[in-house]
């Protein structure tokens, strides 16, 4: 039996050195012998991969902002909120049969800009009690502020020499970071902690004919929701073709009634942008059949 050439590799690129090819990427179109014997049907379509970093802020209150005014004469913030942006945006393509050519996801990171404390939580410090009297939320807040000034005023001992002269070189190195490290201690009570974690999303496109606007997802106060989400703002992509018709630079091409001629799908090398509002996020020049043209080349693989 004689066999068809398999399906050509479809190769991925995902920089715009993709306009640089002098040869179109293409696929074998309709049917022809698989590597088995069988026969198989073979329909080109494109699968664009979309990978959106996102960054999660998340502002934390701490315990005494409402007096950070009144005792430190700085403002901390009276409200909790979190808010998502979508930093940018890689674009890939994958294969018809789903076999993806693509970046590995990065893994989520966490920045806690905050103080000493790596968690959402506050650091477990506490007013001096010198009674079993209960105390109010505005005297441990007076406590507290008053225990950040008593550290400043010991840091600016030790570094004028007045706190002694047995601190000195790393052992007045040290004195410090752990002076520095209680004072951000207490003054994370009064303006609290920002969170911010980066993460990837990942969205699967097939493309849809020669459509050329989608909107791939909604970008809402909880983070990215499925492109059919009521509310939220649209991420879309855009496809913009190269307007020329993609041509075969090192295979000669042959009358499409050659009978042992083998019909392939050129891919067209079009312009992926990602827009997020009026934002541009990223951007790729990739192939896709679906904006391409059917030829018919010369079968090689006939024995």
């Amino acid at each position: 039996m004689k066999r068809f050439l398999a399906l050509l590799t479809l190769a991925v690129m995902i920089s715009t050195a993709v306009s640089a090819q002098n040869t179109p990427y293409r696929a074998v179109i309709g049917p022809y012998y698989d590597a088995t014997g069988a026969i198989a049907v073979a329909d080109p379509t494109t699968t664009i991969i979309v990978d959106l970093t996102i960054e999660k802020e998340q502002t934390v209150v701490g315990p005494y902002a409402r007096y950070a005014q009144k005792y430190l004469d700085v403002r901390g913030s009276l409200v909790e909120k979190t808010s998502y942006t979508i930093k940018s945006a890689q674009l890939s393509v994958a294969t018809g049969n789903d076999v993806f050519v693509v970046p590995q996801v990065a893994p989520a990171s966490v920045n806690v800009q905050s103080h000493i404390a790596p968690e959402a939580e506050f650091a477990k410090v506490l007013p001096d009690r010198i009674s079993l009297s209960p105390i109010s939320a505005e005297d441990a807040a007076a406590q507290a502020a008053q225990a950040i000034f008593t550290l400043r005023k010991k840091r600016v001992e030790l570094i004028t020499g007045d706190a002694g002269e047995n601190v000195f070189g790393g052992g007045l190195k040290d004195a410090l970071e752990a002076l520095d490290a209680r004072e951000q201690a207490y003054l994370e009570l009064f303006l609290g902690k920002k969170i911010v974690t980066t993460y990837t999303e990942r969205i699967v496109l097939p493309l849809n004919g020669t459509a050329t606007a989608y909107t791939i997802a909604k970008l809402t106060a909880d983070g990215l929701q499925p492109a059919t989400a009521a509310e939220g703002e649209a991420v879309k992509l855009n496809i913009t073709p190269s307007g020329t018709t993609p041509k075969l630079a090192t295979m000669s091409e042959v009358d499409s009634r050659d009978k042992t001629a083998l019909q392939v799908r050129l891919a067209d090398n079009v312009t992926c942008v990602v827009m997020v509002g009026d934002k541009m996020v990223g951007s790729a020049i990739l192939p896709a059949f679906e904006f391409g043209r059917t030829a018919y080349i010369t079968n090689t693989a006939k024995r």
